[in-house]
């Protein structure tokens, strides 16, 4: 009997777990550039692919893009520091994503980074290959 109890408290922490919407936050550090990409081409295929996932894209100064998010009544606010070499995106802020400064956020802001991350190397390959 207690071997029983043992175990269904034992499943029930592990299904409590695996049920979590908090994970780290995705910061996505050093994706390379294809070579000779200007910075004006850089600049316009990541503001086309985070356009292309429903972010607004503001150039906020010379090889930084700001990013933002509004999905019903969650938001967030992004930065994609860029090179000729490497871009990142780095969170900045957020709104309701269960962000309490733990360095977890909910799973869905993961997911929205990893999209956008593929649009935006899918953009810098198009325009390699329009050179």
């Amino acid at each position: 009997m207690k071997n029983i109890k043992h175990f269904i408290s034992m499943l029930t922490m592990l299904l409590l777990i695996g049920c979590s919407t908090s994970q780290p936050v995705l910061n996505m550090t050093s994706n390379p550039i294809p070579a000779k990409l200007s910075d004006q081409q850089i600049s316009r295929a990541i503001i086309n692919a985070g356009i292309s996932k429903k972010w607004i894209m503001k150039e906020e100064r010379p090889g930084v893009i700001r990013g933002h998010i509004q999905v019903r009544q969650h938001q967030a606010t992004i930065d994609i520091p860029y090179t000729t070499h490497d871009y990142s995106i780095t969170y900045v802020n957020s709104v309701n994503l269960d962000d309490n400064g733990s360095g977890k956020i909910h799973r869905n802001y993961n997911r929205w980074i990893a999209g956008l991350n593929q649009a935006i190397q899918l953009e810098l390959n198009r325009a390699s290959n329009y050179q």
